[in-house]
């Protein structure tokens, strides 16, 4: 089933407008919502006492004031870190949002899409990853996004239990290579998932146009994404196939796509 896509080039905005600001907090998404991009993506950890929020890394260290992993604090305890700071002193006081409060805002715009990532892993977590796991997809259908997203993870193994447990109605975002989604894998990536993003070399980051031809001939979408957004990355990923970007400075993506007559 496809995505109810706007444009004929969508643009995804990584854990919201992230190159101006902290990634994956409210203040990020609310500046990406106001930019009307095709989706948003972010990142779900849930923590020590089974509240589910948004967060990259598994640790605290990077973006926030604090230290150590996500799934052994709980939420009031994330909640007291600054997560705004790192990124300038004009977000000090950022909290660590919930996929709640996310969810509760985004309720104002019918339309957008969702790219959400699972990060807790069943080879790092064992059963917590798949508790985790379903209390994401019960919040998505509580809200009424679940029919426009996708749900990915780097875990292949977990995303062959989402596969499992809920069939088609999750549409599934995987990676190539499929080695970069760990052990303990048993399917192939094209025969479960609905997209694909498709990951090139450090020397050569599209990957080669044979592999967004295979991804096609499986009815899975190509989808890419580059830590660096330059003309020259986009164009050479719109020449092998690409269907969706998603960017770290969806303003600049758009704004390029539209020059080509690929957005609106």
């Amino acid at each position: 089933m496809k995505l109810p896509y706007q444009n004929p080039i969508p643009v995804a905005a990584h854990r919201g407008n992230a190159k101006y600001c902290p990634e994956n907090t409210m203040a990020s998404f609310r500046s990406a919502a106001a930019l009307c991009p095709d989706m948003i993506e972010t990142d779900v950890h849930m923590t020590r006492d089974g509240e589910l929020i948004l967060m990259h890394d598994h640790r605290l260290d990077r973006t926030t004031n604090g230290s150590g992993l996500i799934r052994e604090h709980t939420l009031s305890e994330l909640k007291a870190l600054d997560a705004g700071s790192w990124k300038g002193r004009e977000f000090a006081g950022e909290q660590v949002p919930t996929l709640r409060e996310f969810l509760e805002y985004f309720r104002a715009y019918p339309d957008m899409l969702f790219n959400i990532e699972l990060k807790d892993y069943p080879a790092d977590s064992g059963d917590f990853a798949l508790e985790s796991a379903r209390k994401t997809i019960a919040m998505m259908d509580a809200f009424g996004i679940t029919e426009r997203s996708v749900v990915n993870s780097w875990s292949g193994a977990l995303n062959e239990w989402l596969a499992d447990t809920y069939g088609s109605r999750v549409r599934i975002h995987g990676y190539s290579p499929q080695e970069r989604m760990g052990t303990g894998q048993r399917r192939f990536v094209y025969d479960y998932a609905f997209c694909v993003c498709l990951f090139g070399s450090k020397q050569a980051p599209v990957a080669e146009a044979e592999r967004f031809a295979f991804c096609q001939s499986y009815g899975v979408e190509p989808w890419v994404y580059y830590a660096a957004d330059t003309p020259e990355l986009y164009d050479a990923a719109l020449e092998r196939g690409a269907v969706l970007f998603t960017s770290n400075d969806p303003a600049w993506a758009m704004r390029y796509l539209r020059e080509k007559g690929l957005h609106r």
